[in-house]
């Protein structure tokens, strides 16, 4: 069986699960997502897709590790962020790359291509409104959470709740606490909505979920308390220590059904565990870091990938 991994060389998740498929007998062909960027020679022609002068149009599986976005170049000049005198033009290039990459995804779905995960998931996961939609439908516990750019309920749903935190619509931030924001900063979030919420106390777990299998259920250890933990230095640095731990049917369910909502195969859950015992879902991730976890723990998470990519699940 032909199947293709998109991502890059250097990215130490796309060669786990490359090793797997190669494990279960596949030949695994590498799209370097970065291809255009260095003028790879990619094409297109009446419904068929080539890279590098090797027909890719019947890949039957596909493991979809990250899509370039585009974004506007800028640089760091005496302490404010600066535009390149060409960022316009680099974006529109980005822009036109990545809308190549996603079409050809989609019409390898469209084929019955197994994508893991489909690029429609990943843009659907970028907007965290949808993802506490999705969970809210299912019954899943969520923080109580307020979007809006109206300083006013702002402060009046921290009156109410005390202990509130903040993050962007898209990502792109850790998660703040609002009690850190100097007097009058909270009047900015009028040019843009922000997500706030009540502070969940307890324990971060993570949950990895492919299909409808759970495949690793951790809590996250770090030596000293943590608002946001990927902005914990020992975290960061690939020190954090995990336990595994056991999700109990009906907050897997929710998992589950969450995933499907928003189109995942393979999905990342933070939740929190709180002293009560209570479950809280915060947000869905579609390509989530996962291989610390998997070194330290054993958890066969890059195998799972590799055994649906292989329509073996």
């Amino acid at each position: 069986m032909r199947v293709g991994i998109f991502g890059t060389d250097d990215d130490p998740q796309v060669e786990a699960v490359r090793r797997e498929l190669h494990a279960l007998g596949a030949e695994v062909v590498l799209i370097h997502s970065d291809a255009l960027e260095h003028e790879q020679p990619i094409s297109e022609r009446d419904g068929r897709f080539s890279y590098r002068g090797d027909d890719l149009t019947d890949l039957e599986g596909f493991y979809v590790r990250s899509i370039p976005l585009p974004f506007a170049q800028a640089a760091v000049r005496d302490d404010a962020v600066v535009l390149h005198e060409d960022w316009f033009i680099r974006f529109m290039q980005q822009r036109e790359r990545a809308s190549f990459f996603v079409a050809w995804l989609l019409s390898l779905q469209d084929r019955g291509a197994r994508l893991i995960n489909p690029p429609h998931a990943a843009s659907v996961l970028q907007y965290k409104p949808f993802q506490l939609h999705a969970l809210r439908k299912v019954g899943a516990r969520v923080p109580r959470t307020l979007i809006t750019n109206d300083p006013h309920a702002v402060r009046a749903f921290a009156q109410e709740l005390g202990d509130v935190i903040f993050k962007p619509l898209m990502g792109g931030a850790v998660t703040r606490s609002l009690a850190d924001l100097a007097d009058g900063e909270l009047d900015a979030v009028s040019a843009s909505p922000v997500i706030f919420q009540e502070r969940i106390p307890g324990d971060d777990v993570r949950v990895m979920l492919v299909g409808d299998e759970v495949v690793s259920s951790v809590v996250i250890r770090t030596p000293t308390p943590h608002l946001d933990f990927r902005d914990d230095p020992v975290y960061a640095r690939g020190d954090a220590h995990y336990e595994a731990v056991t999700v109990p049917p009906d907050v897997v369910a929710h998992a589950r059904t969450a995933a499907r909502t928003c189109g995942l195969v393979f999905a990342g859950l933070d939740l929190k565990r709180t002293p009560a015992g209570e479950w809280v879902f915060l947000e869905l991730n579609s390509s989530p870091i996962y291989l610390d976890v998997e070194r330290k723990c054993g958890h066969a998470i890059s195998r799972a990938i590799a055994q649906r990519v292989m329509g073996h699940r």
